[in-house]
């Protein structure tokens, strides 16, 4: 009886499809996107030092500026910046571009000139700064928004072009002088 019982097993086992033994196969990864182009690289490279120059110039901004208006503004650019550069940091390692954060010289007199004043001058200065930045900041986006070769990189451009026409209305809001075209 052992015998048949034995017999029975192997024969059943034998029936079974192989497939049902075999592993899944693995699914393959999605191929990581191309490299950006010169072009967008130039545009990220730069749009990062603009965020890393706002946070910065916000973060003190948060403490050293005098009416309380001023200071909720300079808070929400620090968090939009920062989530902001995070998402292009994101985008931009997806096509194995890492980001250098580091400001101009330029930038870093301006922040450096800031830390210098209080009170309604550096409201003053603080703003107008802010409109200036975004405003020349906003042709960049909207050009990137028009011409970047990677889809992802286009919406990106064109949300925060968005998100940058409110924070240059926000600044003229709060008594920026208009800012100088420059292009």
């Amino acid at each position: 009886m052992k015998k048949y019982a034995a017999w029975f097993l192997c024969a059943s086992v034998a029936a079974l499809p192989v497939s049902s033994f075999a592993r899944a196969p693995k699914t393959a990864a999605p191929p990581a996107p191309p490299p950006f182009t010169d072009s967008d690289t130039t545009f990220a490279e730069n749009a990062t030092e603009v965020n890393t120059f706002e946070i910065e110039i916000s973060q003190l901004a948060t403490t050293q500026a005098k009416r309380q208006k001023v200071k909720d503004m300079a808070a929400d650019l620090v968090k939009q910046h920062t989530d902001n550069q995070n998402k292009l940091s994101a985008l931009a390692l997806q096509h194995g571009l890492e980001l250098n954060k580091d400001m101009s010289t330029d930038e870093q007199q301006i922040i450096d000139r800031l830390k210098t004043e209080k009170g309604h001058k550096f409201d003053r200065d603080y703003l107008d700064i802010e409109a200036q930045a975004h405003s020349d900041a906003l042709s960049m986006f909207q050009n990137e928004a028009e011409s970047a070769s990677d889809p992802d990189l286009k919406a990106y451009s064109s949300a925060t072009a968005d998100a940058t026409q409110a924070h240059l209305n926000e600044a003229l809001k709060l008594g920026a002088k208009k800012p100088t075209t420059t292009h």
